[in-house]
């Protein structure tokens, strides 16, 4: 080994404590955070699945309001057609 890597290996081994009980410490914030995203998006979830069922028992109560549609367009271009074809 070169001393570059044997001085690196002292000091590892000298601060190997300290080392491990920060890694833990890291390893333990980052699970913190996944679970906590994980908790906000089944809440999401949860919430929208929620409020997505009682607006349409809300929509259901009510009853929709008529369209009128204005078929003159369309009359006329049938009408137009029959023509052609019978001529």
């Amino acid at each position: 080994m070169s001393q570059k890597k044997v001085e690196a290996y002292k000091e590892y081994k000298r601060n190997k404590e300290q080392i491990l009980k920060r890694e833990k410490r890291m390893r333990k914030i980052e699970y913190g955070i996944i679970i906590a995203i994980c908790c906000v998006f089944v809440g999401w979830f949860g919430y929208s699945i929620y409020d997505s069922a009682t607006h349409k028992a809300a929509e259901t109560t009510e009853a929709p309001a008529p369209v009128e549609v204005d078929m003159n367009a369309y009359s006329d271009y049938v009408n137009g057609l029959q023509t052609t074809f019978t001529s």
